[in-house]
């Protein structure tokens, strides 16, 4: 029973962890709003350019291979995809004598 009461509060710290971070997340996403916009002129002086640069939104390890992985999934259904398209056409075209 103790190591069942330990794995639920186990459970319990890693989902308020998974809140606090999301809420974290959304806190560093609202500051980063561009309430006062650079003007075309100031964006271009090192000022300007250390301002923008603060209110990029960097993504984090973890974002940046899901999203990574998700490119790279889509790319190989796209090209297997294509690839069948392309011999399916083929193999129409030389039953229809056309090729």
């Amino acid at each position: 029973m103790d190591d069942k009461a330990r794995k639920e509060k186990l459970k319990q710290e890693r989902k308020e962890l998974r809140k606090a971070k999301k809420l974290e997340r959304q806190r560093r996403l609202e500051e980063q709003e561009d309430k006062n916009p650079l003007k075309f002129k100031e964006w271009f002086s090192l000022k300007g350019i250390r301002q923008e640069i603060k209110n990029v939104h960097w993504l984090t390890k973890k974002e940046l291979a899901r999203d990574a992985f998700v490119v790279l999934a889509f790319t190989v259904i796209l090209g297997v995809y294509f690839y069948g398209a392309d011999a399916l056409i083929a193999l129409i075209l030389k039953t229809l004598g056309l090729s």
